[in-house]
């Protein structure tokens, strides 16, 4: 028996409106956005030059990759480049 890797729903809120993609389970948000040809302001992809924040409105990201302290995550922000959803979430991009 084969067993699908999860996804979940993430709707990011942008300048533009919202936009609703899916995040396979170990993709980030930003890859997966990326792929669906939202255009979102990024750099290193690694977690570490701080060019794709976002305020993570509801749900739980994985961000354990990334640089962002332990403040600025408890404040609700998370970088989308190393964010891994785990479970459905809404974000909201912050324009540079």
């Amino acid at each position: 028996m084969m067993f699908s890797a999860r996804a979940y729903k993430v709707d990011i809120d942008t300048q533009t409106g919202v936009e609703t993609i899916t995040v396979e389970e170990g993709e980030t948000i930003l890859q997966a956005a990326l792929d669906k040809g939202i255009e979102l302001t990024h750099d290193c992809k690694m977690g570490v030059c701080m060019t794709c924040p976002a305020r993570l409105l509801s749900g739980e990201v994985d961000q354990s990759a990334g640089m962002l302290d332990e403040t600025a995550k408890e404040k609700g922000y998370a970088l989308m480049c190393v964010a891994e959803p785990q479970s459905d979430c809404r974000i909201k991009v912050i324009e540079e």
